[in-house]
């Protein structure tokens, strides 16, 4: 429901950011030190990797992700192979690839692009400008910053592999400055709004822990491979700040898994481990390495032909109780109630439903009137956390109200809205009024209206769609261009009181 900036900021931001990029070409940082700077030698050294790949286990369904070392290549090469075999006759166009900013930090993530070109001695790499735009414009703490990337290696190296195995292919650069809960949900939130499947791919750079023998080292590296072997991002990031395991991109990887989750995703495949030592001959100080898939089951033949078959109906029933629904408005008005008196957020007892990941979002209404209104459209956190934090964005981030205070918190009434997964709209017969809320993108732009809001206005199919792209800052009939993006989804919708 919200934006972070209105349209007329988004766009002067994205003036200002890109102004200077035009025609920019990013020089590779690393060439004749992480991997070599002579294309033949290069192009050998690649070729070797891939053709040693062997036992390389069957992904069952569509590739959603990949997770890959970023050593030089003499060291975690040979690791990385195992992951970027499996593109090898795909059709993939664009790679998004999310990594650690090693060299300089700061906060939030940056996207270099999109009108940067990515140069190494195999050639140049173009960025792509429509995916840039939106990652860019989708949160105000994902930027267009140089600095960090001009001497990075996480991102880079993975390059030569990429441009030795796809053709006519276009990236997404984005790194993650400080460790930081909400810039990672962010970026998880902003991948999955990306279509990730046939064309598109997520790339997660990381190596593991750093300098150990290495019969200590596994003991913490295989920590986290457990938790990527559960697709289980939140264990990660939980282990990772324990220190119970290490990983430079650890927090990349978490996002990377959020946001494929949020697509589908439901399986992974550990391809290869190994470390250092297994290059240098030298297990007494190692740094670990993983390539890994993460990818949508299923028979790929049979989802892509189901494709053009009637879908079914999406299911409102989230089969939540009348307990679930106390406990999540519970949670929501605690929630806020403990960020305004800086108290701390207290634990709640949830059931299972609660606990599994959801999409939801969070209703503040004064008087009858609204007073502020935020949420997440993809599920990549537990449903009882994705209230308690929308809930306080709610309350404190709508930018179109001022903050609310303490004092007001009696007189707030809280609704909460659980949706379903968005769904491409392919027919505008396929929306009803009532039953259905509405997302439109196109290109940077994109907003997004609750089914309650078309019921509460009285608005026909044509005028529900018109006013989502008002909300957008589109004109009011940039639903009928074929570049337009329209989803719909369901949700369930409850409110105190009732």
């Amino acid at each position: 429901m919200k934006r972070l900036f209105p349209i007329s900021a988004i766009v002067l931001l994205l003036v200002l950011c890109f102004a200077g990029a035009n025609g920019e070409t990013r020089k590779p940082a690393v060439a004749g030190t992480f991997y070599p700077g002579d294309s033949t030698r290069l192009t050998q050294v690649v070729r070797d990797y891939l053709r040693k790949v062997k036992d390389l286990p069957e992904v069952d369904g569509q590739l959603m992700a990949l997770i890959v070392p970023h050593a030089g290549l003499v060291y975690s090469g040979q690791i990385a192979a195992y992951s970027y075999k499996l593109l090898e006759g795909s059709d993939v166009k664009t790679v998004v690839l999310c990594g650690p900013a090693h060299r300089i930090g700061f906060q939030g993530a940056s996207v270099y692009g999109p009108d940067i070109t990515w140069q190494t001695p195999l050639g140049e790499i173009p960025c792509d400008k429509e995916v840039c735009q939106q990652m860019v414009a989708s949160h105000e703490n994902i930027s267009v910053l140089p600095e960090p990337h001009a001497p990075e290696h996480c991102l880079e190296v993975q390059l030569p592999f990429l441009q030795m195995i796809l053709r006519d292919f276009e990236i997404v650069p984005l790194l993650i400055g400080y460790p930081d809960q909400e810039v990672v949900e962010n970026v998880a939130d902003a991948m999955a709004g990306i279509d990730i499947g046939k064309d598109a791919i997520l790339v997660a750079s990381t190596d593991w822990q750093h300098y150990r023998p290495a019969s200590e080292g596994w003991k913490y590296d295989s920590v986290g491979v457990d938790c990527i072997r559960r697709l289980n991002p939140d264990d990660l990031e939980s282990y990772l700040k324990q220190g119970k395991t290490e990983a430079c991109g650890g927090i990349a990887t978490v996002a990377v898994m959020r946001a494929a989750i949020a697509k589908g995703a439901d399986k992974v495949k550990i391809l290869k481990y190994g470390d250092s030592g297994d290059a240098s001959g030298d297990k007494a100080t190692v740094v670990g390495y993983l390539a890994a898939a993460i990818y949508k089951s299923g028979d790929v033949d049979t989802v892509k032909s189901s494709e053009k078959e009637p879908r079914e109906e999406q299911s409102t029933d989230y089969e939540l109780t009348a307990a679930d629904r106390e406990t999540l408005l519970k949670i929501a008005r605690t929630s806020i109630d403990c960020h305004l008196n800086k108290k701390p957020l207290p634990s709640f007892e949830t059931s299972d439903i609660l606990r599994d990941n959801g999409a939801a979002f969070v209703t503040l209404t004064k008087q009858g009137r609204l007073r502020g209104c935020i949420g997440y459209t993809t599920a990549f956190m537990p449903l009882h956390k994705a209230v308690s934090e929308c809930a306080i964005k709610a309350a404190v981030q709508d930018y179109r109200f001022p903050p609310v205070i303490a004092s007001e918190l009696p007189g707030l009434h809280i609704e909460i809205s659980v949706l379903t997964p968005l769904q491409q709209v392919e027919s505008l017969d396929e929306i009803k009024v009532g039953r259905d809320g509405l997302m439109i993108t196109l290109g940077a732009q994109r907003g997004l209206l609750l089914p309650q809001v078309a019921t509460s206005y009285g608005w026909s199919e044509t005028e529900f769609l018109q006013q989502t792209c008002r909300k957008a800052g589109l004109p009011f009939d940039a639903y009928l261009s074929p570049d337009a993006l329209i989803e719909r989804f369901q949700a369930v919708i409850f409110g105190e009181g009732e």
